[in-house]
């Protein structure tokens, strides 16, 4: 390689690490946490209560129903009665329901193990005072029951089957509502799970239509004004590109669907879906497309002056991607407006999907409801039967999530809200539980802001070891207790570390709507353990920690005079020239033990304290490697002019010569001059007589001879 090629590829090398630090800073944006964890508490840290049910066999525990003092959750041929406040188990009100022999029997002929051929209990609704509606697995034969209490003793008042209602296999994602005296279920409906369909006797979504459900995993389902809502997530039928993409799906019926006129009377009329848009925003976005878990719907203002219905939800990446999961918030209002929207269609199988053109949609608007959907015209029931797709999606509240997380250790399984949590200052913030399939519980708070929501995640706790995925979280009556669902194990768990909490500093920053500062007892407190929040600090929008400078500690500082030196977070700059020292906020050293001639021992340190943010760490990384980048390219610059063939240098040392007189020429005393043995020169002024006659050059060396001594002697010949 000659030395200016040698330059040019220094000088392009040394700027591959200015572009990917560039790169890398633009995509850092979309892919930094919002917030750090405050608290990352071990296995060991947690208090919990834990209930393993049966402890030879799994349970595949699911919660059933839950009110202010029970909690019931659904395992292998028992229905369980806990105490929500202490999991103690009210065996008493324990149901077993086991499987009969003759289903047991043709549930392994069928090739099931022992575990699958069990009742394992999926659902249960209280259908009227004292009367409940009970479904199980039953051996891969769904069965349901009516069971009415009567005398502390429940007796069994009818039994049906529950094909369509529950699920076969008990690891089935599906999802079930009551409501005007009849169950909705999304669930599957044969042995094998290739029929699913969204079902109220004797409705049902249309069989092996790709176009209304396609592979779904039902996650959740709930009722809201005259429909029922299901949530799932589903193989994307209008994805056009090479593969398969799973998108995150809302679905609703009426209430009242009543079926259509003649062959579609056992049919919905009113289904239609649409999708789930929780993405990073961009000029090209990326999308959290599948659904895990969605949240009850929530009541509260959000930045506005008006109550808004959300709901949250945990969203995933596909499996085989890059390891992101997302807190998406979705209003309920976003959601009708979607369905008020276009239809989606596809004119033939090779064709582009396309919004529906106005004039084309029948009227009544297909996917409302009606008075009596059996008197519908045809024209109508076959459009929602071809068109159930909505152009438009949902989007996400403000755009975007409300909490990204990237790791390869774990994603979301599971979310839960303690809605409303009011605080001392008579704010109220949404407190959010989020599992994962790591055995993790993620403690978050939703700061709303005028056009933004952020989440602060507080805390991050091992529940479960790892590997153990999380399946159901439920709000417990107290402030941060939760109740943590797995497939073998239950756990009432406390997530509220107020008072593992010594300083006062600490206790605001953890921005815990739970917990406060009590500035009379020098202690972190659990907001629902006082009475009085005259002494309380807290302030979980800004954790400002300025009011932990003044404590009452002294018994010598009346409580009058403390309570006007507590200062508000609005006056910190007229506080700063303040002349008091124990409002001094500068970095001028007082002695803080005496304070014009008095002892005061609780005076707070009067340096100022900073705080670095990390978008302050960001600012840093990117001018600490842009400063290395410009030393290291100045470095190869430098290097790169040493070498370079320069007119100063008309014979650098390092470059190879091909002049063969220019390396006779070179000093003998350097380092770099070849090692070659002295030639005595004098003896090749020999006489041409003495030497054979038209021989060349070549053959006159070979009459010659290099000693030991490095001189040249003559070699005596006969010729013949």
């Amino acid at each position: 390689m000659s030395s200016s090629a040698f330059a040019c590829l220094v000088k392009i090398y040394s700027f591959f690490p200015l572009l990917l630090i560039l790169y890398l800073i633009k995509i850092s944006h979309g892919w930094l946490p919002d917030t750090s964890t405050k608290l990352i508490n071990g296995l060991s840290k947690i208090p919990s209560i834990s209930f393993k049910g049966n402890t030879t066999f799994p349970d595949h525990f699911t919660v059933l129903y839950q009110d202010d003092n029970t909690i019931l959750f659904g395992g292998r041929n028992r229905i369980y009665n806990l105490s929500v406040f202490d999991f103690s188990e009210r065996k008493d009100s324990t149901i077993y329901w086991p499987s009969s022999e003759a289903h047991h029997q043709i549930c392994t002929l069928k090739g099931k193990t022992e575990d699958d051929c069990q009742n394992y209990i999926r659902m249960l609704f209280y259908t009227a005072p004292g009367k409940m509606l009970i479904c199980g697995t039953n051996s891969y034969k769904p069965y349901c029951r009516i069971m009415q209490q009567k005398n502390e003793k429940v007796i069994v008042e009818k039994e049906m089957e529950g094909i369509g209602l529950c699920p076969y296999d008990p690891e089935d994602n599906s999802t079930a509502v009551y409501s005007n005296g009849h169950l909705f279920s999304a669930t599957v409906a044969d042995f094998s799970g290739t029929d699913p369909l969204i079902y109220r006797q004797p409705l049902r979504t249309e069989l092996s239509d790709l176009r209304q459900l396609n592979a779904p995993n039902f996650v959740s389902s709930l009722t809201y004004g005259d429909y029922i809502y299901f949530f799932f997530r589903e193989t994307a039928v209008e994805y056009m590109n090479c593969g398969k993409v799973i998108y995150s799906r809302v679905a609703r019926v009426c209430k009242h669907d009543k079926g259509g006129p003649h062959q579609s009377r056992d049919r919905w009329t009113t289904f239609l879906k649409a999708r789930l848009n929780c993405s990073m925003p961009g000029e090209y976005p990326f999308y959290f497309d599948e659904i895990q878990s969605t949240s009850e719907v929530v009541d509260g203002k959000y930045g506005g002056d008006s109550n808004v219905k959300i709901i949250y939800s945990a969203l995933t990446t596909p499996n085989n991607a890059i390891g992101g999961s997302a807190i998406c918030i979705f209003q309920m209002e976003d959601i009708q407006s979607v369905f008020e929207g276009p239809f989606k269609y596809q004119e033939g199988i090779n064709s582009n999907w396309l919004p529906v053109p106005d004039n084309k949609v029948p009227t009544p608007r297909p996917g409302q409801c009606v008075q009596d959907s059996r008197v519908l015209a045809n024209n109508n029931v076959n459009f929602i039967k071809t068109h159930p797709l909505m152009e438009k999606t949902v989007p996400s509240l403000n755009g975007r999530p409300l909490l990204i997380r990237v790791s390869l250790n774990y994603r979301f399984t599971a979310v839960t809200v303690d809605p409303q949590v009011r605080t001392i200052s008579d704010e109220t913030f949404d407190v959010i539980y989020v599992g994962t399939d790591d055995g993790k519980v993620l403690k978050l708070v939703n700061i709303p802001s005028s056009n933004s929501t952020k989440a602060f995640v507080i805390s991050e706790n091992e529940v479960f070891p790892k590997g153990t995925p999380i399946k159901q979280l439920k709000i417990a009556p107290g402030y941060g207790k939760v109740v943590v669902v797995t497939k073998k194990e239950v756990k009432l768990v406390t997530l509220n570390p107020c008072a593992s909490i010594g300083r006062c500093s600490d206790c605001i920053e953890l921005r815990d709507p739970h917990c406060a500062w009590d500035s009379l007892k020098g202690v972190c407190v659990s907001v629902d353990a006082v009475t009085s929040f005259r002494y309380l600090i807290q302030d979980v929008r800004g954790g400002n920690i300025s009011r932990c400078r003044i404590q009452p500690t002294d018994k010598s500082i009346p409580k009058s005079e403390y309570e006007t030196k507590l200062i508000d977070t609005n006056s910190l700059e007229e506080d700063k020239q303040s002349p008091d020292p124990l409002l001094r906020l500068d970095g001028e050293s007082t002695d803080c033990n005496e304070v014009d001639g008095e002892k005061v021992t609780g005076c707070a340190a009067q340096s100022k304290l900073t705080l670095y943010t990390s978008e302050y760490l960001h600012i840093i990384v990117a001018v600490a490697s842009l400063a290395g980048l410009f030393v290291g390219f100045l470095c190869g610059y430098l290097v790169s002019r040493r070498f370079h063939v320069h007119t100063q240098y008309p014979n650098p040392p390092f470059i190879e010569q091909h002049n063969h007189l220019d390396r006779l020429t070179v000093n003998q005393n350097s380092f770099l001059a070849p090692r070659t043995k002295t030639v005595n020169l004098d003896v090749l002024n020999v006489s041409t007589d003495s030497l054979p006659p038209k021989k060349d050059n070549l053959g006159s060396l070979k009459n010659l001879n290099i000693t030991n001594e490095g001189t040249l002697q003559k070699i005596k010949k006969t010729y013949i």
